[in-house]
């Protein structure tokens, strides 16, 4: 109900007889303060894949294989910031289509990435899917993760991350454990490369496949924008005796890895028939099609038969 009555002494929030004061942030000395607490990241940015696409709504990429995307995004380097990373947990959660890993981090950025200095180089612009490394070489940011490979013959085979160092030795479906540097190696690209003079798990003649291992390897973790809760905030701010519009920084949430994980290996069995009629398969040279023989009858012969009969 309005124009009740007042109970008690009323007290101003602001004096009403004070002269105003208008509030002002000072954003350099917002970004000092991020930037005290923070480690460098390298921004990946990202842009859909049209490779191998005839339409924009295939679901195929008839025109080639696409082996250098992930998460169907190509990825380039757009420069370097340093932001504050206030939490990070690792948790799977069960639900009706499996284990979910729930992995988020707030990230609290600076405006700008940096160039000669923290915060002193061009506007930082982020998207959901934008990719983040942390680029400082003293940071340790190695975690550990352990699956099951199929064995491919004569061909670097590529784990889920790339490995950096194994923990363990790769252990196949027969209990044989395997050496690094005897057996197999580790290649720049963090893939697995088993060597001719050594032991390999071979293949399985039940299945006529590669047979199965496990390997448990240490790799560099990185993350990926998930969402923007502070995307374009704008904040009026004063500049010596004028007043204009400023935008603040980003705030992001960010996932490991793991959950954004869809890349095309680009092994044998995904590859595509050329459509140029010079390296198509050539038609065989002896022909399948039996023989149509010939076979003479002598009318006479058969006449002097019913003649005698």
């Amino acid at each position: 109900m309005s124009n009740r009555p007042p109970k008690g002494n009323q007290a101003d929030t602001i004096n009403r007889y004070s002269p105003f004061t208008q509030l002002s942030l000072d954003l350099n000395r917002q970004d000092t303060f991020v930037t005290s607490f923070a480690v460098d990241f390298t921004h990946y940015k990202a842009i859909p894949s049209p490779i191998g696409q005839k339409d924009r709504g295939d679901y195929r990429r008839s025109d080639g294989v696409d082996t250098i995307t992930s998460n169907g995004m190509i990825y380039r380097c757009a420069g370097k910031f340093s932001a504050t990373m206030s939490d990070n947990e690792r948790d799977q959660q069960r639900s009706g289509s499996g284990i979910v890993d729930v992995s988020e981090s707030k990230l609290i950025l600076p405006r700008f990435y940096n160039k000669d200095g923290l915060s002193d180089g061009k506007r930082i612009y982020l998207a959901p899917g934008d990719r983040l490394y942390i680029s400082d070489p003293q940071a340790d940011v190695k975690v550990s993760n352990y699956h099951k490979m199929d064995y491919e013959q004569g061909v670097d085979n590529t784990p889920m991350f790339p490995i950096i160092e194994l923990e363990q030795p790769i252990v196949d479906s027969r209990n044989i454990e395997y050496i690094q540097g005897v057996d197999f190696c580790i290649t720049q690209e963090g893939n697995i490369r088993w060597l001719p003079e050594g032991k390999n798990p071979g293949i399985d003649p039940a299945t006529g496949k590669g047979r199965i291992y496990s390997v448990r390897y240490l790799y560099k973790a990185f993350w990926y924008v998930m969402s923007l809760p502070k995307e374009i905030r704008i904040t009026n701010v004063t500049n010596g005796s004028v007043r204009n519009p400023e935008r603040m920084p980003y705030h992001a949430i960010v996932v490991r890895e793991y959950v954004y994980h869809n890349q095309n290996k680009g092994d044998k069995t995904n590859q595509l028939k050329p459509d140029t009629p010079g390296r198509t398969i050539p038609a065989p040279l002896e022909t399948i099609t039996p023989n149509k023989f010939s076979i003479p009858v002598e009318m006479s012969a058969i006449g002097d038969d019913e003649e005698q009969s």
